[in-house]
């Protein structure tokens, strides 16, 4: 054995280093006795010093705590490790939450070792206590704050989410919450109120129907809305509730609810107030400080960013609703007058048959402008689709024989008449026909190739190919373009899904996830083939 050095003295200089350790050490006798205590045992106990916590009888000593396990539930004493370590048991550290007289809760990480004698019988034991109740305040508030986000993230109506946040803070961190909102040209609202008392929640629908908050009282909510500063008060005396009472009926009231703390924390996102969250203690476990102001800070905050983000939802949605229905109303305005033009100038060109010679000119101009006008007249039409679809209905659909090759050449071939540079080739096979919508299956397929000239280099070239296999009519519109990521092949019928190698490129039209839409109204299926940087194929597949 190493020999102790000169500057160690032995028994006094051990004693002392036990006496002044940092954490709480007792030793108990056989008996349940305690026989040593230093000093952070001593004031973890609630006592002055370790003699006076030794004069104490033990069963004394205990009666100043509750004793509970880490979930917050009663913990019997002989679960205690200091129990077990008296019967003969060994085992790993338990934590043990003591809640004293004043309603505030620690932790410790208590461990008890038995000291046998010779016969093997415990001699004496030594109980370690390590304080983690900071450890365990952090953990209640980081996982009050996660239940707080899934909470206010579960739905869109932000009224039954802050009643819902009211009722998971009581209980937790108050007694009685109540939150304020302030709605667009409307009073301050209540929005929602909980109390872990049941019953007293008609008292304080009473005393709010009876006495209304004073917009214009100092330190109340009103102005904490107003300013945007908190507002705490650490205890609510007598003095403080008759001040605040508005007659002796009032006072009454307020001293039934049993208010003892109080602290309003204003609402904020983006630098605005939208309102206030109040909560209230009634007991002395609820009783706040400025410690308890950054948790309650961040709730109110949370709160404050899902009422913003419902109503930019509600705005967006509004928004959408009117382009819809300007997109519907407009596109139903402009057939008629569309087609008066077309008609106007189909009759011109037929007054001009025979003259070809005598007017090119002229014609050429008629048959440029009845293309244009089929094309205005087509495109107000995929704009009715778009509204349609957008709302969530059916199309009306006109299904009649369809040739699926007529279509699809028809189609190529407006595109070639457009410019000079689509290089567009077609392998159809003749015969294929079944009953669809000819209407919308040209728009089908002038979107797959849009798409397919969009995203080729100079245009590129596109092949249509129309055939029959096992049942089904089957056309396919090739490009050799960019082609697509493996990886957002699953997302691409998705509505709003923009590949990322093309999102610098503007998307018009029907869109892929509403020519889906139409295909499997129709009861058929669209699918792609695409290989990255060398092109993709959109396989449109109809039932005949």
């Amino acid at each position: 054995m190493t020999a102790a050095p000169e500057s160690f003295r032995g028994q006094a200089d051990l004693e002392m280093v036990l006496l002044h350790a940092a954490d709480a050490i007792t030793v108990m006798a056989s008996d349940g006795t305690l026989v040593f205590a230093n000093l952070a045992a001593a004031r973890t106990l609630g006592f002055d010093s370790p003699e006076a916590l030794l004069a104490t009888p033990i069963r004394e000593v205990m009666s100043h705590f509750d004793l509970l396990d880490e979930a917050g539930s009663p913990l019997p004493l002989d679960q205690l490790p200091s129990r077990r370590a008296l019967a003969g048991q060994s085992g790993p550290p338990s934590v043990v939450r003591f809640r004293d007289v004043a309603g505030d809760d620690h932790w410790s990480l208590v461990q008890a070792m038995p000291i046998l004698d010779e016969a093997a019988a415990v001699r004496l034991v030594i109980n370690t206590f390590q304080d983690v109740s900071q450890l365990k305040r952090s953990e209640q508030q980081l996982r009050l704050l996660a239940d707080a986000g899934a909470v206010l993230g579960r739905s869109v109506d932000y009224q039954q989410a802050l009643q819902e946040l009211a009722d998971l803070l009581v209980g937790t961190i108050a007694d009685w919450c109540v939150v304020d909102v302030i709605e667009p040209n409307q009073p301050v609202t209540r929005v929602a109120v909980a109390h872990s008392d049941s019953a007293k929640l008609g008292l304080a629908e009473e005393i709010q129907r009876r006495y209304p908050t004073d917009p214009n009282a100092p330190g109340g909510v009103h102005d904490v809305m107003r300013t945007g500063n908190p507002t705490i008060i650490t205890e609510v005396s007598e003095e403080v509730m008759r001040a605040a009472a508005r007659d002796d009926e009032h006072f009454r009231l307020l001293k039934e609810a049993g208010i003892e703390s109080a602290v309003i924390v204003p609402l904020r996102a983006r630098g605005e107030v939208f309102g206030a969250l109040t909560l209230v203690g009634s007991s002395a476990l609820h009783r706040f400080t400025d410690a308890d102001l950054p948790l309650i800070e961040e709730l109110a905050g949370r709160a404050a960013t899902a009422v913003d983000n419902a109503r930019l939802l509600h705005e967006a949605n509004e928004a959408i609703r009117m382009r819809d229905d300007f997109l519907a109303m407009a596109s139903h305005d402009m057939r008629t007058p569309l087609a008066v033009v077309l008609a106007n100038l189909q009759l011109a060109r037929r007054r001009l048959v025979g003259q070809e010679a005598a007017h090119p000119e002229a014609i050429q101009n008629l048959d440029a402008a009845e293309r244009t006008t089929h094309k205005l007249t087509g495109l107000v039409g995929e704009l009715m689709d778009i509204s349609i679809l957008r709302s969530g209905q059916q199309l009306p659909l006109n299904r009649e024989p369809v040739d699926l090759a007529a279509v699809a050449d028809g189609t190529a071939d407006e595109y070639r008449r457009l410019s000079a540079e689509y290089e567009i080739h077609t392998q159809l096979e003749e015969g294929v026909v079944g009953n669809w919508d000819a209407t919308r299956i040209e728009r089908v397929l002038r979107n797959l190739i849009d798409n397919g000239l969009k995203y080729s280099p100079d245009g590129g070239r596109i092949e249509v190919v129309v055939r029959s296999e096992d049942g089904w009519a089957v056309a396919e519109v090739t490009d050799h373009g960019v082609g697509i990521p493996e990886d957002e092949l699953p997302l691409l019928f998705e509505k709003f899904h923009r590949g990322s190698n093309t999102r610098e490129l503007r998307g018009t039209g029907l869109g892929l996830a509403g020519s889906r839409a139409v295909v499997q109204q129709l009861g058929g299926t669209i699918d792609v083939r695409s290989r990255l940087g060398e092109g993709s194929t959109f396989a449109l597949r109809l039932p005949r």
